[in-house]
């Protein structure tokens, strides 16, 4: 997950003020943080994009000519799929602690799990544990 600063702006990261430079590349749960927030940076690969997407309500993934012009429809609210994009699962988990350890558990059982979602969902999964 990465992202480029667009503007230079400050920001408290862990409750500490820190200062942003334009152009300057930020990955990881910082990269998220400031995607959710809505901060002057610019996604910088699809994970990003998806996350971007999802906060801000649009969709600007290619058309790939299967007609369905990169949408893909969410899934159900009581139904999970692990494999979906890392946007849709944390729009199923929301902030539902057990829904967060029920994806947690699912993610960490793949061969290759995601690590940006499997911290996303850690740190919901113990936002009041």
């Amino acid at each position: 997950m990465r992202v480029v600063v667009r503007e230079a702006f400050s920001a408290y990261i862990n409750h500490q003020p820190e200062d942003f430079h334009a152009g300057q590349k930020i990955k990881g749960d910082t990269a998220v943080l400031l995607l959710q927030r809505r901060a002057a940076v610019d996604p910088e690969d699809d994970e990003a994009r998806e996350l971007d997407a999802l906060y801000t309500g649009s969709n600007d993934t290619p058309d790939d000519g299967d007609g369905d012009d990169g949408k893909k429809e969410p899934a159900p609210s009581g139904d999970l799929d692990i494999d979906a994009p890392v946007a849709d699962v944390l729009a199923w988990v929301g902030e539902n602690q057990e829904r967060a350890s029920q994806a947690l558990e699912l993610e960490k059982a793949k061969s290759a799990p995601r690590s940006t979602l499997v911290k996303a969902l850690e740190k919901t999964a113990a936002a009041s544990a």
